[in-house]
């Protein structure tokens, strides 16, 4: 606004001034007296900086009044008609009259601000509420969740995307944990009850020498082959349990340290172990292709294979049993098939679980305890493979293993 009025002023003068006469003091002081402002002071000046005409308007001061208050300067070219010199007109205004008009809207400011904050504060809050709401329900609800209760699950009735997610997990939480709790007491009262077996056995011969066995040299002999027989399924139904909880818990491995071997010498070294022990009516023959390396745990991968040949042993009267290793892409196939007695195909999805048999007094005649599969399974997922049961085309049943080449297998190929 100065600068308009300075440009004003200077189109006024370049009219009313057209002679030289008329840069006379009191003509140019009467001319800027019309634009006076009482908070203004207004000069004319040539080029040199000469003050030809000047005005203060009554409420003037050169010197400001307080250390706040500031001066505003426009100043405007005037090219007069009859000279070639230019004519400056400098309009010098002060922050006074602003200063009401500032107080006003500083007040205005502070008010609204406030306002606006309280009503925030006011707005946020119950807007909280309102979106925490079904937080509070859920709170409640999983407050009354007990351990003997994991059936209860949340409810979700016209809940945000948000809560509903959130619900949704928890109850996905619940359901893991309600399967791992239902596993567990399984699994206690499967071991409970396998130990009880031998235990109930041992107690009976021990019963029966202490009646009259003592004296009779045919019964001592029996229960003494009964009792070590017994101990001995003691003792190898406790390695497996450990071997499983081991190989099942998280930190095993931290323990179970993996490096690049190569198979074949495994392979030999499980040929040369287990073909004494076969029967002469069971053929045991191996196959496998050379240069087969696998990051592998030996002592792990050697437990496999013992576990599916002491398997293949036990469930097959006589025909063969082959060890078939080779390799497709980036995978390494282990396959154990025998012509043994079998088991029908619904049967076959429940074999990795724990204590798992399909006759269990027929199970229990051939030495087993249904873990072998389940600490099977629990090597090849450790290894981030996999491991399948199909039937076998000789009758039988075939023990279908894949594990991940290491990186020189794949290089090689």
């Amino acid at each position: 606004m100065l600068n308009q009025k300075a440009t004003a002023i200077a189109s006024d003068l370049k009219t009313e001034i057209n002679e030289d006469a008329s840069l006379r003091v009191t003509y140019l002081t009467r001319l800027l007296t019309n634009y006076a402002d009482v908070n203004q002071s207004i000069i004319l000046i040539d080029q040199n900086g000469k003050q030809l005409a000047s005005i203060q308007g009554a409420n003037w001061n050169k010197e400001p009044q307080h250390f706040y208050e500031r001066t505003l300067i426009a100043k405007e070219p005037v090219q007069l008609p009859f000279s070639s010199e230019l004519l400056f007109v400098q309009i010098t205004t002060t922050t006074e009259a602003l200063e009401w008009y500032f107080s006003i809207l500083l007040t205005i400011i502070l008010l609204s601000s406030f306002f606006t904050l309280l009503l925030s504060g006011i707005g946020g809050y119950l807007l909280s509420k309102w979106g925490l709401k079904p937080l509070d329900q859920l709170i409640q609800q999983i407050h009354t969740i007990f351990p003997k209760q994991l059936t209860q699950r949340i409810h979700h009735h016209h809940a945000e995307t948000e809560i509903y997610e959130l619900i949704n997990a928890f109850n996905l939480l619940l359901d893991r944990m309600e399967e791992a709790l239902v596993s567990q007491q399984r699994f206690v009262t499967d071991a409970s009850h396998e130990l009880r077996t031998p235990l109930s056995i041992i107690e009976g011969y021990v019963s029966l020498l202490q009646r009259w066995g003592k004296n009779k040299p045919e019964v001592r002999e029996e229960a003494l082959v009964a009792l070590s027989q017994e101990c001995k399924r003691l003792f190898k139904l406790i390695d497996d349990l450990l071997s499983l909880a081991k190989l099942q818990d998280a930190a095993s491995h931290l323990w179970a340290a993996k490096e690049v071997q190569p198979l074949t010498p495994l392979l030999l070294e499980v040929k040369q172990a287990w073909l004494p022990i076969f029967p002469d009516q069971i053929k045991l023959s191996f196959e496998w292709e050379e240069s087969l390396s696998l990051l592998m745990d030996r002592e792990r991968i050697r437990q496999l294979l013992d576990i599916l040949l002491d398997n293949a042993r036990k469930y097959t009267d006589e025909g063969q049993v082959q060890v078939l290793a080779y390799s497709d892409g980036e995978w390494v196939h282990i396959h154990v098939e025998d012509t043994g007695i079998g088991i029908s195909e619904k049967e076959i999805p429940h074999l990795f679980k724990r204590f798992y048999r399909v006759d269990k007094s027929r199970t229990r005649k051939r030495g087993g305890n249904g873990i072998g599969l389940a600490i099977a399974q629990a090597i090849v997922e450790d290894h981030d493979g996999s491991i399948t049961i199909i039937p076998s085309s000789q009758q039988g049943l075939c023990v279908k293993v894949l594990l991940k080449k290491s990186d020189e297998n794949q290089t090689d190929s």
